[in-house]
């Protein structure tokens, strides 16, 4: 070999100081950014927790805190340590919110039993049913130890509407939280523990009231209940179904009355976030109070030149906002959403810019620090990525109007420049609605498995109508109620609300308006919204790396390899395969429907449960089905438990009762008792061999895991009509 035959050239050398001087100038343009990735580094920081197989030590935590706290002070200077800082505190701020919503968890069915406990909540969750959270005093015959904080209670109001904090017994059927549907899915079970509840359960007897005395730490609760009972009442005075429904939802948050149909055609449209009173009603309404009142005070001479009207209209507000959160029933997207809108208006009473990344850094970090759990939670999400793209909009919107105020304006007729300002006007309401809808679409997709591709049509037409008509007489409304004059205004919304039906239900009869998408990989959606935040957050050229990101997780998403093969219900009540096409074929029509549904979704199927079992794949009598998978013989039998069954040529024989000794000579067998510990199974067929995993294996030994104890009582088959409502 030449000695210096792989020196680098003068042109090599030339090329490599021009690339440095590239990176130099790109991290000389981020000075004073870093702040703004702070929420990122603390997401990530989270995630980390919630990744974890087992559940950290509090003492290798609290190392991990004082390293983060260490950093944090070093790294004073150097940005990148702050970010690091950042990341171990927040793993560390998710454990400690771990440890102090930590609740003893229900590990067993019971028969009837006299739970006795105070009233936290009662939300209407349909027509005649209540959902119940229930501050736990004495469950009978459990221990206490053993007993849960809060406990979450369905019952028909038939049986009772107690009030919050009215202290209650009653007899129910309890049971433990809920696991994922399959390995890995979504774990509604973990969500419930972070509330401190600790097992599910259905109230059976009527309700009885032992202390109708309701604590002052209640009062405030239990009046917010009754102010939003009687506006509904007066809602529903003025306005028909649906309408009264749905201008319901929009004053007082209450959703359960809301008839499927119009859920449906908002949710294929792409407007149902407009029930959630989310961000977009607090910025209308805490928005509209701002904008009336510093107008108002402007009115009078006095106040606007000596005193700071902007300063007294943001804090007036702020309070309108606060007490709209309240009465919303300060749901966890309408609570973040106040946090970064007091954020916002506190900067306006320091004098400081108002909508900024800065201030959007500073209400995630709050909203993070108060729960580290919504960081994994889709609300969190699409709020923070759609708001962060608005606001960069906003940034790069407002330099190039700057770059062109020295520029002389030619002199035009004003109908022209009437024209000019409402097509300016339009572009802008379809660039904002672009933006955030296709920012929030990135964990939305993931999480709920749905896209509404003409979103941005629904979202330009009715955005307009929401905010000019709808919003601002449902203000009017609320405050004119105590004086009895609300008749109008709520006429007026309604009128909006009828508006907003018409386009929604034209943009839902659209060919192709509702998508259901495959769940994508976690990688390939974290490198999407990584991408999208480098693009946002980065200033300068090195921002348009950010859509390489995205390119790169899309196309990990689009590659994304099929689900596994054979999916088992947490119960046994059905198994579904994966055809040669990648479709789901359910074993069972009407059993464990619920699953069977988002199991479809999840697979990115708009399909019924009954449909997609007309698919070949099984053959069935009424108590065995069978089904080649790749060459691997699958028979599913149920109710057969004691009786001969035939066990030849089976590879994989499933069953909704014990097995105990049957069919042994069959290579895997799951039963069951397999089902009861480990919850949902998914069976994976391959040139290497079958590989299972399960629910509580994808869980890991975590504290809101239930481990399954055997109830007392003996042991009996389950019935399928036990389980119709899944």
């Amino acid at each position: 070999m030449v000695a210096g035959a792989f020196e680098p050239t003068g042109e090599d050398r030339e090329t490599g100081a021009t690339t440095f001087r590239w990176w130099r100038a790109i991290a000389a343009r981020q000075e004073g950014r870093a702040f703004l990735w702070s929420p990122i580094a603390l997401t990530f920081g989270i995630w980390t927790y919630f990744t974890l197989a087992t559940e950290p030590s509090i003492f290798g935590t609290a190392a991990i805190a004082l390293l983060g706290l260490a950093l944090l002070w070093l790294g004073r200077s150097v940005p990148i340590l702050s970010l690091v800082a950042l990341l171990a505190l927040g793993f560390a701020l998710a454990k400690l919110r771990s440890d102090v919503t930590a609740t003893p968890l229900l590990r067993a069915t019971t028969a009837e039993v006299l739970v006795t406990g105070r009233v936290v909540k009662a939300d209407t969750a349909a027509a005649r049913r209540l959902t119940i959270i229930l501050e736990v005093e004495e469950i009978a015959g459990q221990a206490r130890d053993r007993t849960p904080k809060r406990l979450r209670l369905s019952a028909s109001t038939k049986l009772g509407e107690p009030k919050a904090g009215t202290r209650i017994e009653a007899k129910a059927f309890l049971s433990p939280l809920p696991t994922p549907v399959q390995p890995g899915g979504f774990d509604y079970g973990q969500r419930l523990w972070f509330e401190g509840i600790g097992g599910t359960g259905r109230i059976a007897a009527p309700i009885v009231t032992l202390d109708p005395a309701i604590p002052w730490t209640y009062w405030l609760d239990a009046t917010l209940a009754d102010i939003r009972r009687t506006m509904g009442e007066r809602i529903r005075a003025v306005l028909d179904e649906p309408l009264a429904s749905f201008a319901e939802a929009l004053i007082t948050g209450e959703r359960s009355t809301i008839p499927k149909d119009l859920n449906q055609s908002l949710l294929v449209s792409g407007l149902f976030h407009i029930l959630s009173i989310s961000g977009l009603h607090m910025w209308l309404v805490v928005g509209g109070v701002f904008w009336t009142a510093r107008a108002a005070l402007a009115l009078v001479p006095r106040l606007a030149l000596g005193y700071p009207i902007k300063k007294w209209a943001a804090g007036l507000a702020l309070g309108m906002g606060l007490f709209y959160m309240l009465l919303a029933d300060s749901g966890v997207a309408t609570q973040r959403s106040f946090i970064m809108i007091a954020v916002v208006f506190f900067a306006v009473m320091a004098d400081r810019p108002a909508l900024s990344a800065r201030n959007l850094a500073i209400a995630a970090i709050v909203v993070l620090i108060l729960e580290p759990e919504a960081a994994i939670e889709a609300s969190f999400q699409m709020s923070f990525l759609a708001v962060l793209g608005l606001v960069a909009f906003y940034e790069a919107w407002s330099r190039l109007m700057a770059g062109r105020d020295g520029e002389a304006a030619p002199v035009r007729h004003w109908l022209w420049r009437l024209g000019r300002k409402l097509l300016l006007a339009a572009a802008i309401s379809v660039l904002t609605t672009l933006v955030a809808g296709t920012m929030s679409s990135i964990p939305a997709a993931y999480h709920f498995g749905r896209m509404a591709p003409f979103s941005v049509i629904a979202n330009g037409l009715a955005l307009p109508v929401i905010g000019v008509l709808v919003m601002p007489m449902a203000l009017l409304s609320a405050v004119l109620m105590p004086l009895g004059l609300e008749a109008l205004p709520l006429w007026v919304m309604g009128q909006g609300l009828r508006l907003v039906l018409l386009i929604s239900d034209w943009v839902a009869g659209f060919p192709g308006a509702y998508v259901i998408v495959p769940q994508s990989s976690g990688l390939a959606v974290t490198l999407m919204a990584c991408g999208a935040a480098v693009l946002c957050l980065l200033a300068g050229t090195g921002r348009w790396s950010g859509l390489a990101l995205m390119g790169l997780g899309a196309g990990l998403a689009f590659a994304s390899p099929d689900g596994p093969d054979i999916l088992i219900e947490r119960t046994g009540q059905n198994v579904a395969i994966r055809d040669a096409q990648g479709l789901l074929v359910p074993a069972r029509p009407r059993r464990a429907r619920f699953t069977v549904e988002k199991w479809l979704q999840v697979n990115g199927e708009e399909i019924t449960p009954a449909d997609a079992v007309k698919r070949r794949g099984w053959t069935c009598n009424e108590t065995r089905c069978e089904s080649k998978v790749k060459a691997i013989q699958v028979v599913f039998v149920s109710g057969m438990e004691g009786k001969h069954m035939d066990c030849a040529g089976i590879d994989i024989l499933i069953a909704d009762f014990p097995l105990r000794g049957l069919c042994r000579n069959v290579p895997l067998r799951i039963d069951r008792f397999d089902l009861w510990r480990k919850g949902a199974h998914a069976i994976t067929i391959a040139s290497g061999g079958t590989s299972v995993t399960t629910a509580r294996g994808s869980q890991g030994a975590r504290p809101w895991v239930v481990v399954p104890e055997a109830r007392v009582t003996p042991y009996r088959p389950l019935q399928p009509r036990a389980f119709s409502a899944y």
